[in-house]
């Protein structure tokens, strides 16, 4: 037992900085307390959106669907949030040749391997999920079993997405295992399967409108159809011992079952996923010449691509582009029910004049949360010092990075744009201002990213999960690009009511913009020979 509990200490700190503290102050800083601020900003987000659902559901007294809803949304999220954190935390790692040369069973290995994974989503469960757990407790005082079933119930929803994203990710692992391009594969596979839950999260036909009228109907849903909501709110509003135990070994039980059944092909898939294939027949290779920028922009793309966390973690935002202009251009006339519904003061006609506006702050939204090169310096790892012999500028290298996020960007946006611009009638100034933006916003959102990767490098992270999603500077451009996105929509509507046009609104934030952009690229040439100089591995 001693040796196992060793072997989750060293593994835990593998991938996970906030059980790895540094000696260095700032170090640990870095690592443990700004993660610990950041889950606390968000968990008090859940604590707003919490309350104010409670206060809907109370004057019908169905203050207990507050924790239905939750649970299936911290579910929900878990899957998602399991299925791409999989690939990295199950397959390939790094200390797997020590861990199988070690007098250890291969079980034992996979249930390492699964416990990480697992106090993983649970701290990230647990953000989303205490929350609500406090605000029904604040709200209708229950009794000391509430608070019983609750923590026992924090423990094991993770279970069940875990298992689910575990099997999704030794799906698309073994699959892309038997193709060339196994991380593409692997990524594509990913974001199918993303999108697939989003559109079925769409077509729920008002899951989340009119809460209060249809609480008791959209409980029965849930708990019918997702066994642990429907084990917790039993044991939350009539409590048995016999539930309770059922509920434990029910979860625990899948547990066990899913760990044999993953186990009998895990360490196949994993030696296929660490295997080279070779072509045995004889080729003759020619050598093409590019110009050193091509060379950097094919370096980058091929580094983006082989990431499938980096992937996933930027396409997510330029799908979510495409799919809701498709979506708006589609179902746009069925928005005027829902208006009427809402109450709100408003016509699709009006709504049409603004369609300009609207798609530009759309735009603004999608390229501020996107952040594609705040992770660039900091994917190079050890490589960086063969940047730095390279006979080019830091700034030449930097640039390329720039780019590159630009050439991912782009195309999705730019396809977004069409859609609506064929769809509703657009001036010709509008289509050019537009076009624009599509190009101007990314620019800042990516120059903004590599500035801040400059100052933020994290060269020592064990994989790119952890630089994508773990690291300073991922964390300050997304609460940055938050903010950007909220006093811009809110100066956008502002600006609408008052009757201006849309071509003028849509001029006065481009030369903003425009400014805030030459202001970033002073500062990136300024700063961008030392800070690259400074970067040491």
């Amino acid at each position: 037992m001693k040796k196992i509990i060793s072997l989750i200490k060293a593994n835990m700190s593998e991938g996970m900085n906030i059980f790895k503290i540094s000696k260095k102050n700032d170090s640990a800083f870095k690592k443990v307390v700004i993660p610990i601020i950041l889950a606390f900003i968000l968990m008090g987000v859940m604590f707003s959106y919490s309350e104010l659902i409670m206060q809907e559901l109370l004057p019908v007294n169905m203050g207990f669907v507050l924790l239905t809803l939750f649970v299936l949304l911290t579910s929900i999220i878990t899957l998602i949030e399991g299925i791409y954190k999989s690939g990295n935390l199950l397959f390939n790692c790094k200390d797997d040749n020590l861990l199988l040369s070690l007098p250890i069973k291969r079980s034992t290995v996979l249930f390492i391997r699964v416990f990480k994974f697992y106090i993983f989503e649970l701290l990230y469960n647990s953000i989303f999920l205490l929350p609500a757990i406090v605000v029904y407790a604040k709200y209708l005082h229950p009794g000391i079993t509430y608070y019983i079933v609750s923590i026992i119930g924090l423990l094991l929803f993770p279970v069940i997405p875990i298992l689910l994203s575990c099997i999704i990710g030794v799906f698309t692992t073994f699959v892309a295992s038997k193709f060339k391009g196994k991380n593409i594969v692997q990524t594509l596979l990913a974001i199918i399967f993303i999108i697939g839950v989003m559109y079925f999260s769409y077509n729920s036909e008002g899951f989340m409108s009119n809460i209060a009228q249809n609480a008791i109907n959209i409980n029965d849903i849930i708990t019918k159809i997702y066994y642990p909501a429907g084990a917790y709110i039993q044991l939350v509003t009539t409590f048995s011992i016999f539930k309770l135990l059922e509920f434990i070994f029910i979860n625990l039980g899948l547990f066990i079952v899913a760990i044999i059944l993953i186990g009998k092909i895990y360490f196949g898939v994993n030696s296929s996923v660490k295997s080279i294939k070779t072509n045995k027949t004889s080729k003759r290779y020619k050598i093409k010449s590019l110009s050193a920028m091509k060379a950097l922009i094919k370096k980058e793309l091929n580094r983006f691509i082989n990431s499938p966390v980096f992937v996933t973690n930027a396409a997510l935002g330029v799908v979510l582009f495409v799919i809701g202009c498709v979506l708006v251009a589609v179902r746009f006339d069925s928005l005027e029910d829902a208006l009427v519904a809402s109450g709100a003061n408003m016509t699709l006609e009006y709504i049409k004049s603004c369609m300009p506006v609207l798609l530009f702050g759309f735009i603004c939204f999608t390229s501020f949360m996107t952040s594609i090169t705040s992770s660039m310096i900091s994917l190079e790892g050890k490589s960086f010092s063969i940047l730095k012999s390279l006979p080019i500028t830091p700034y030449k290298i930097v640039q390329a990075k720039v780019l590159t996020a630009i050439l991912i960007m782009l195309p999705f946006i730019l396809i977004g744009d069409i859609i609506i611009f064929i769809k509703f009638t657009f001036n010709l100034l509008s289509i050019i201002l537009i076009l624009i933006a599509t190009i101007l916003f990314p620019l800042i959102s990516e120059t903004f990213g590599i500035i801040i990767n400059l100052k933020y490098p994290k060269m020592d992270a064990q994989n790119d999960t952890e630089v994508v999603k773990q690291s300073m500077s991922s964390a300050i451009c997304v609460f940055s690009g938050m903010v950007i996105i909220g006093l811009t929509l809110f100066l956008l509507f502002s600006l609408l009511s008052t009757g201006i046009s849309n071509s003028i609104i849509i001029l006065l934030f481009i030369a903003v913009f425009a400014i805030i952009y030459l202001m970033l690229s002073i500062i990136l040439h300024k700063i961008c020979d030392k800070s690259f100089d400074d970067i040491v591995v």
